[in-house]
């Protein structure tokens, strides 16, 4: 039996027919189950896959969020999926990836809520890479990267939107999550939620190939939720308390201390 999933609405060729891009989609798969679309991804860059691959799947079992967290779903809810990259910019730019699948989602979400009915949450972005509707988690993203002597080998785009979750489904994680149904207040097309992403995604990589840093920075800044705040950031095993000041071109959060020293935190939970 193929690992393709049987014709529905959600389909490769529905998904290919959709999409407007130039890179990405050149190829999508479509699974029932996987352990994680990053390895899949990760597999096909090893084997010289041209960038554009997109891997999704209905259910992912073993895949995993920033800090070694796990991500679970329900089968048929969510949008998880992977994108293989190969990124000609320097490699010290790699947090932008991160920072390109963010905005991407920021701004799909942004879209949905226009064309819907009634007043509707403010949607950020949680530093580093959660996007969130009134506070609560809607999206998170994972990117991988191997290099190869002074260069890139590739970059695996990942991210996970909850789409159509019920609020039984979220378990304990509803407090601090949504889905984009629950906050519309209508089921939501993944097709088109998809496709709007990596259109979104792809216009911002190609602006990253062509050395605009700047504005997308200053774009995913303004984005954040997380500045102007006392913070607390878990930083492995050390806490870290106090002002968080701005972003610096390297995507590192600058925190005032209460002594006053300013400390650059590269990753991290922040609070």
């Amino acid at each position: 039996m193929s690992d393709e999933l049987e014709p529905e609405i959600y389909t490769s060729e529905n998904i290919s027919a959709c999409l407007d891009t130039i890179i990405l989609g050149r190829r999508i798969t479509l699974h029932r189950q996987v352990g994680s679309t990053n390895d899949l991804t990760r597999e096909a860059g090893r084997r010289g896959e041209p960038e554009g691959l997109v891997v999704l799947t209905e259910e992912q079992v073993a895949g995993r969020g920033r800090l070694g967290r796990t991500w679970a779903a329900p089968p048929g809810c969510c949008v998880l999926c992977s994108v293989l990259l190969r990124p000609r910019f320097a490699t010290h730019h790699a947090f932008y990836l991160t920072i390109a699948a963010a905005l991407a989602i920021y701004r799909t979400v942004l879209h949905f809520q226009r064309g819907a009915e009634g007043p509707q949450d403010k949607v950020s972005i949680k530093w580093p890479n959660d996007v969130r509707i009134g506070g609560r988690k809607v999206a998170g993203i994972l990117c991988e990267s191997e290099f190869g002597g002074e260069g890139w080998s590739f970059a695996v785009v990942g991210f996970g939107i909850n789409a159509n979750l019920q609020p039984e489904q979220l378990g304990e994680l509803r407090s601090p999550a949504t889905s984009l149904s629950m906050e519309l207040g209508a089921p939501v097309d993944r097709t088109q939620l998809l496709c709007r992403v990596l259109a979104e995604l792809e216009a911002i990589y190609i602006s990253l190939q062509n050395g605009q840093f700047g504005p997308i920075h200053s774009q995913w800044a303004a984005a954040l939720d997380t500045l102007g705040k006392r913070v607390s950031v878990q930083d492995g095993t050390t806490t870290i308390e106090g002002y968080a000041l701005r972003v610096d071109p390297g995507g590192a959060l600058v925190i005032r201390l209460d002594s006053g020293e300013e400390k650059r935190v590269l990753a991290g939970d922040v609070v």
